[in-house]
């Protein structure tokens, strides 16, 4: 009987799958290095970021941890990378194909990824997941924006099929959708512009003066909390992580 398990011992030890070491970037694409063109607004808009800083953490991948338990980055996706992102960390898995998760949200002491010791200051202080400067801008009109969120977005099943790598991909044009659960929601920014108090800077607070509960777009499917349009903003903050480009994932929000 001992003989006969002897040949099954070393098959099993010669059919163990290969390990294989892989990248975690982050990325936010063209749409946030070079900004959002007036032709993906449905309305005339253009956007521009002088700053988009996320905090990334409690990444997994295959179910294994990437970096210490508890593991957050920040960084600034406004700066340029020629396409290529920014690296976080390296990892080894053995799974051919896996699935990947992570966190955009506040982390207990956050490390710069690309920031500046300033912006790392900036989110630890204001518990932010996610902190953007921009502009907007249509014909003669300009508008700046700074808008600090506190969301806390779980993404999970994110697909990688074969990929070597893992990049956090964060859509920024989701942040100016106007319907939360469509599958063809447009991108506009006239409602938003609409809440400027006359001092040509849109603050949170004028968008909390917005009932969008009379729009005709702005649904919100089962949400029935979400009245104004600063909770619909932060809404959509879900809707902004993706994988490897348009990969998919699960997202929940925790906060």
């Amino acid at each position: 009987m001992r003989i006969a398990l002897l040949p099954l011992l070393l098959a099993c030890a010669c059919t163990a799958a290969a390990e294989r070491t892989y990248e975690a970037s982050v990325y936010g694409e063209e749409f946030i290095e070079e900004g959002i063109p007036a032709a993906i607004f449905s309305d005339g808009w253009s956007v521009s970021f002088d700053k988009f800083l996320v905090s990334v953490g409690d990444i997994t991948v295959a179910d294994q941890p990437l970096g210490d338990e508890g593991a957050y980055w920040i960084f600034d996706l406004a700066q340029a990378s020629d396409g290529a992102g920014f690296p976080i960390a390296e990892g080894t898995i053995a799974a051919e194909d896996a699935h990947a998760g992570y966190v955009l949200g506040p982390g207990v002491d956050p490390v710069a990824g690309n920031a500046t010791a300033d912006d790392v200051a900036l989110m630890k202080q204001g518990g932010h997941s996610i902190y953007v400067e921009g502009t907007a801008t249509r014909g003669g009109e300009e508008l700046t924006f700074i808008w600090g969120f506190n969301t806390r977005t779980r993404y999970s099943d994110c697909e990688l099929v074969g990929s070597t790598d893992v990049q956090l991909t964060i859509h920024a044009d989701h942040l100016f959708y106007d319907d939360l659960f469509s599958e063809n929601p447009k991108v506009a920014f006239d409602l938003i512009a609409a809440s400027d108090d006359g001092d040509g800077e849109l603050t949170a607070d004028d968008l909390r003066q917005v009932d969008i509960t009379t729009q005709e777009r702005y649904q919100v499917g089962d949400l029935t909390n979400v009245t104004d349009l600063w909770s619909f903003v932060e809404q959509l903050t879900a809707t902004l992580g993706h994988i490897n480009g348009e990969g998919h994932c699960v997202a929940l929000r925790t906060d």
